[in-house]
């Protein structure tokens, strides 16, 4: 049976989805953008820490959207 009234703390809130986001200049989106990726792919970016793995896909997907699409 579930919990009827869960109770949620402001540290568990916390903990639950760290933002790395100190090196953005404007707001992440609400929505999250996911694709898969071929396995080779996956296990190579997986085998970074996941803090690292984050501002990776974020600054190369930030840096190749910028250039191919918002600004040609």
């Amino acid at each position: 049976m579930s919990n009827p009234k869960p109770v949620q703390t402001k540290e568990f809130k916390e903990q639950q989805f760290k933002v790395y986001a100190e090196e953005l200049t404007e707001p992440l989106s609400k929505k999250v953008t996911g694709v898969k990726l071929p396995q080779s792919i996956h296990d190579a970016l997986h085998a970074l820490p996941q803090e690292e793995r984050v501002k990776y896909l974020r600054g190369i997907i930030s840096e190749a959207v910028r250039r191919d699409l918002i600004e040609s």
